[in-house]
């Protein structure tokens, strides 16, 4: 067995190289050479200690020695006499001591020549000029090879933490998880999926854990050529998985020859808990998180909550918390004013522990603008959040929002942009300017991004819905509620879906329809939470004011996010001179003296 120290020095020798190069070699070997990590034939890693060259070796007697040479450009072989090679019997005498006391070299040799050679003829492929060209990673979810997979969360909940992770540095851009948790259940090739999610580099593994032990297997690999920088097996006590975690990303950061100063290494080398069981509750969590249910989020809800009532000081938990709460009407039949302020409560908290938390002052300049109606506060909290982490595609995107619900049409699309240039294959980014297109009537622009989106993917229902819509006010009423009508039917009778089709059958004249829809909500409300901005909506539509202005103030008063769209949506165009209007938006902070022009 050679240790890495020797084989360094040996092939390295003074010059400085990081252990990641060695186990990168020595991947590209056993690449060159045919064998699988699991059963290799050549080169056996030890853990902990280092390598051993596992093929059959023969000492043979130059006396007894037929030279065979395999000529590798022209595959001959060739024969030389053995009486070329007779020397006196007496150097044999000495050659048969000196052998036996070099069986060490001998059998190291191979593998000292292997390592040379792979460094000579591959770890060109990885120069660091070609390294720092690496601006944009995406971190696969994992692939689960537990016996019956019961432990399937830990593939998708270690990818998200890593994600997580290498999201804080500012060096590189990370895609989001739900931009390839799509890839959970896919065996494509790694370097064409990172082609397909328009980055330069994609970190795939593969998981597996027997009993109370863990292995992981991971590679990073370059999507231009798929040629592997750097390649490595961790092996570990569940118990201590966040350790191989830390590991996996430490090894990232130095192949990648990534500068951090003091401050940065520190923040990234930051553990969230050393409670191992709690990080298993975080990790189930964020598993949950990204599958965005009304089921899944309630589940995420519970772990998270199990993580920060085992460690009171886990500022992660308590963010992924926030960000539950905060997106959990949009997936629940529950009025705001019962999830927003318990977001709040978890952001707050997260940013008492860890003030450069930006998940958390995002979820707290959501939760001030859609709840507090406090555009000064939040816009604040959004800027704070990009200076922590200008790589988060979230926090540019609901900025983007906050600022177009304002009439702040170019820097709210200049915010939208950055998004999708942080993540060019999430739906939700590329699909986001089609409301400052809508909101400005640059009709023509929505159906250009709407039909982008689509073609991404057909089903996605708010490409759908901004679609719609502005078909029906450049006047393609027809087509607009034909396209509204499958919406709602493909969205399960959504009711915030149905309340905007409402509104359309209205102004379109259609007010049986419409009284229909609102029959519905009625019945509905008996056993459920209807906001009284989609009762709201329906009377916009039928020209009835002042039941729809009634209902508005109502929903302002029970903080429904919804009324933030009343100054820039499309449907309050015939009430937007009114002064009752005017007064309702001002109690939401939207007011403007001169109206609002477009």
């Amino acid at each position: 067995i050679l240790n890495k120290g020797e084989l360094l020095e040996t092939v390295w020798g003074e010059n400085f190289v990081e252990e990641s190069n060695l186990s990168q070699t020595v991947f590209i070997l056993r690449k060159a050479l045919g064998e699988l990590h699991k059963t290799p034939q050549f080169i056996l890693t030890v853990p902990n200690r280092g390598y051993q060259f596992i093929s059959e070796v023969k000492k043979i007697l130059i006396e007894d020695a037929i030279l065979d040479v395999d000529i590798l450009t022209e595959r001959k072989t060739f024969q030389v006499p053995k009486s070329e090679f007779q020397v006196p019997s007496s150097e044999i005498k000495n050659q048969k001591s000196n052998i036996k006391n070099q069986t060490f070299l001998w059998l190291t040799i191979p593998l000292v020549l292997l390592i040379a050679f792979g460094v000579y003829w591959f770890y060109p492929n990885t120069t660091p000029s070609k390294i720092s060209e690496i601006k944009t990673i995406a971190v696969l979810p994992f692939e689960d090879l537990s016996e019956g997979q019961t432990n399937k969360y830990l593939g998708v909940s270690l990818a998200d933490a890593l994600a997580n992770k290498f999201g804080e540095l500012k060096q590189i851009t990370v895609r989001p998880t739900r931009s390839v948790l799509k890839y959970s259940e896919s065996r494509e090739d790694a370097a064409k999926i990172g082609r397909e999610l328009q980055v330069d580099a994609v970190l795939d593994g593969r998981i597996q854990r027997i009993g109370e032990q863990v292995r992981v297997n991971v590679q990073l690999i370059r999507t231009s050529d798929n040629a592997t920088i750097w390649a490595e097996q961790f092996d570990d006590k569940f118990t201590n998985f966040f350790a191989v975690q830390d590991s996996i990303s430490q090894m990232v950061v130095q192949s990648l020859a990534l500068k951090l100063n003091e401050k940065e290494r520190e923040k990234f080398n930051r553990r969230g808990t050393e409670n191992a069981e709690a990080y298993q509750e975080y990790l189930l969590g964020r598993f949950f998180w990204n599958k965005r249910s009304a089921t899944d989020l309630d589940s995420a809800i519970k772990h998270f909550q199990r993580a920060v009532e085992l460690d009171g000081n886990f500022a992660q938990a308590f963010a992924g918390l926030a960000e539950t709460h905060a997106i959990y009407p949009f997936y629940a039949v529950v009025p705001d004013k019962e999830s927003l302020p318990k977001a709040r409560i978890a952001a707050n908290r997260a940013l008492e522990i860890d003030g450069e938390s930006a998940e958390a002052q995002t979820v707290l300049g959501y939760v001030q603008s859609q709840y507090d109606f406090n555009w000064q506060e939040a816009e604040k909290s959004y800027k704070r959040a990009i200076e922590l982490n200008p790589n988060h595609a979230t926090t540019h995107q609901w900025y983007g929002e906050f600022l177009a619900f304002q009439g702040r049409f170019d820097e709210s699309l200049a915010q939208m942009q950055k998004a999708v240039e942080l993540d060019p294959t999430s739906l939700s980014a590329v699909n986001a300017p089609a409301l400052v297109y809508n909101a400005s009537r640059q009709f023509d622009k929505t159906l250009e991004t709407t039909d982008k989106v689509l073609q991404m993917d057909s089903g996605f229902l708010i490409a759908k819905h901004y679609k719609a819509r502005a078909l029906f006010f450049s006047g393609r009423q027809t087509q607009a509620l034909e396209l509204y009508r499958k919406v709602v039917t493909e969205s399960k009778e959504s009711i915030f879906f149905k309340a905007d089709l409402g509104c359309l059958y209205g102004l379109a004249g259609n007010t049986a329809e419409a009284r229909r829809i609102l029959a519905e909500f009625t019945e509905t409300a008996k056993t459920k939470y209807v906001s009284p901005y989609y009762f709201a909506n329906v009377y916009i539509g039928l020209g009835e004011k002042e039941k729809a202005f009634e209902l508005l103030r109502k929903a302002v008063a029970e903080k429904d996010n919804n009324v933030i769209v009343m100054k820039v949506g499309l449907n309050f165009d015939t009430v937007r001179e009114d002064a009752q209007f005017q007064k309702i938006l001002k109690s939401v902070n939207l007011h403007s003296e001169n109206g609002f022009n477009f």
